[in-house]
Parts: structure tokens; C-alpha cells; sequence
């Protein structure tokens, strides 16, 4: 069950993260987008660029799914349909994040 709602407040965590940064450089009380503390371009891009995606942390989640369902699911079966789900909203988290988040 962990591995069907982690995706879900990992991407919270990280985009919070990423609007607090950018407040934090533009000031609190600024009104424009474009303020910026930032005194280099490479500074600006750090700020409102996301981060890189490592893939080996998504593939070391599919992989631990697939093996717990597939060695317990046959003992619960419950298992299979949790294992489903949570390859469903990785897929369509990690897919979102792709588009709009990393770089």
C-alpha cells in the first residue's frame, strides 16, 4: 500500500518545494513573476528549472511491486489489484512529471 500513495506525496513534496524556492528568490511580497534575486543566469535556471530525473529509483519501485506481488499474491490475493493500482498512478504521476516538472 505505501508504494500506491508515495508517488502521490513525493510529487506534492517536490513541487512545494520547487514554488517555495521560487518565492524565496523572487521575495515574498514581490507582485511580478519576473523579479529575481538571482545575479546569474545559471542561479535563475537552478531556481525555475526542475530537477533531473534518475530513473533508477522508479525501476527499483516497479521492481520491488512486481516481486512482492507476484511471490505473496498468490497466497493474498488482494495483492494484485493493490500491485494495479499503484502501477497505475506511478505511471500517470511519473508521466505528469515528466511533461511539467523535471528537466
Amino acid at each position: 500500500m505505501f508504494n500506491m500513495y508515495y508517488p502521490l506525496l513525493e510529487f506534492l513534496m517536490y513541487w512545494g518545494m520547487r514554488v517555495g524556492f521560487r518565492i524565496l528568490n523572487r521575495g515574498i511580497c514581490s507582485c511580478s513573476k519576473y523579479d529575481s534575486k538571482s545575479t546569474s543566469v545559471k542561479q535563475y535556471q537552478d531556481v525555475y528549472s526542475g530537477p533531473s530525473y534518475y530513473i533508477h529509483y522508479k525501476y527499483s519501485t516497479i521492481l520491488n511491486t512486481v516481486f512482492v506481488t507476484f511471490m505473496f499474491g498468490f497466497g493474498i490475493p488482494i495483492f494484485f489489484p493493490i500491485a494495479l493500482g499503484s502501477m497505475a498512478i506511478l505511471y500517470f504521476i511519473e508521466k505528469s512529471m515528466l511533461y511539467w516538472s523535471y528537466q
